[in-house]
């Protein structure tokens, strides 16, 4: 039994999807992508939404509460109405269902086909987790507690982490570096407090990511422009900025919410870089620390150990390179789709 063709679904048109839908189609597998959030119908999108946000600003309902949730044009129900008619329009072999929030519950018991669950995001509702996780054929987690937690509910799970895209994340010969750090992502207190740290180290740090400059506490707005580039940097940008980097700072969006590693350390690694990261239980699976990549287990660490590297007095390019080999024998999005396509060709699904 061959896998011919795949339906996967996320909240967004993030890289992830085209990430997926690359090597899929590389073993011949006819891909269709839904990204949920961006289904909405108009009525919703220009009526029901801003009457919503009035209310909600005004105290009259709770921030979870949609006054149109009866309607069949409402947010939810007009997105699993489109999930049902892309599953009848397209027939596929297989549902890769792409999770972080919930989505497509009364579509996913209704249907008979196949289906892949996979948990991505730190800090879930754990009772809608189990919920939804029920759902599935299979269930992995990119955090091996909630694996351990499923199969001891007996819900088929495995643990699954974060991969990189080879094809995007690649090292560049001979680039110049000419910054010290790279840090990118969304603001957080804790991606905050990290970088802050960093800065005490080096003024030449490269930021990039959304919410900076609004909810900034540590770093005066004159000290965040210095380093602030941009809102968002992906793909080609992403790889030549990343390349340029003596280190890219890696920091969880949530501190020890998850056990889980999240994109930007297999992302980094991939592109040959030298990784500092701080240490989610789940990073100790792939990678070791001073072999890999470099570990910090509190803020306080960050700014001598940016300092060593600096200085000159870590092994930068064998620790470059041992990171790049581990993330390429078996932590790739190639391999991911490889484990997918032969899990439904044994029979192991549905």
């Amino acid at each position: 039994m061959q896998l011919k063709k795949i339906l996967i679904t996320f909240v967004d048109n993030f890289l992830i999807l085209d990430y997926l839908e690359k090597e899929f189609k590389v073993l011949g597998i006819e891909v269709d992508v839904y990204a949920t959030n961006n289904s909405g119908h108009w009525l919703h999108r220009y009526v029901f939404k801003k009457i919503n946000k009035l209310a909600k600003s005004l105290g009259l309902i709770s921030k979870d509460t949609d006054l149109f949730g009866w309607s069949q044009f409402s947010f939810e129900k007009y997105r699993e109405y489109k999930f049902a008619d892309r599953i009848q329009q397209f027939k596929p072999d297989l549902i890769f269902c792409i999770h972080g929030h919930k989505f497509g519950e009364s579509v996913l018991k209704q249907t008979h086909i196949p289906k892949i669950g996979w948990w991505v995001e730190p800090n879930p509702n754990i009772e809608t987790l189990i919920r939804y996780a029920r759902l599935f054929d299979l269930y992995l987690s990119y955090d091996s507690e909630i694996v351990e937690m499923l199969n001891n509910l007996q819900i088929r799970s495995e643990y699954q982490s974060h991969v990189a895209s080879t094809s995007d994340f690649y090292p560049i010969p001979e680039i110049a570096k000419d910054i010290d750090v790279l840090f990118y992502g969304a603001w957080s207190p804790w991606r905050e407090e990290v970088l802050f740290a960093a800065y005490q180290a080096t003024h030449n740090i490269a930021l990039f990511g959304s919410d900076w400059t609004k909810k900034c506490t540590l770093f005066s707005q004159k000290d965040l422009k210095r380093i602030l580039r941009g809102r968002e940097i992906v793909s080609a940008d992403l790889n030549e900025v990343i390349g340029r980097s003596k280190i890219v700072l890696a920091t969880q969006r949530l501190n020890k919410s998850t056990t889980g590693l999240d994109t930007r350390v297999f992302d980094a690694l991939a592109s040959g870089a030298l990784v500092l990261t701080d240490a989610p239980k789940d990073l100790f699976r792939h990678f070791k620390d001073q072999a890999d990549l470099l570990v910090y287990g509190h803020s306080e660490d960050v700014p001598a150990l940016i300092q060593s590297v600096l200085a000159g007095q870590v092994e930068v390019d064998q620790i470059r390179s041992f990171g790049r080999e581990k993330v390429l024998q078996d932590l790739t999005y190639k391999v991911l789709c490889q484990k997918i396509a032969k899990q439904y060709s044994d029979g192991l699904l549905g």
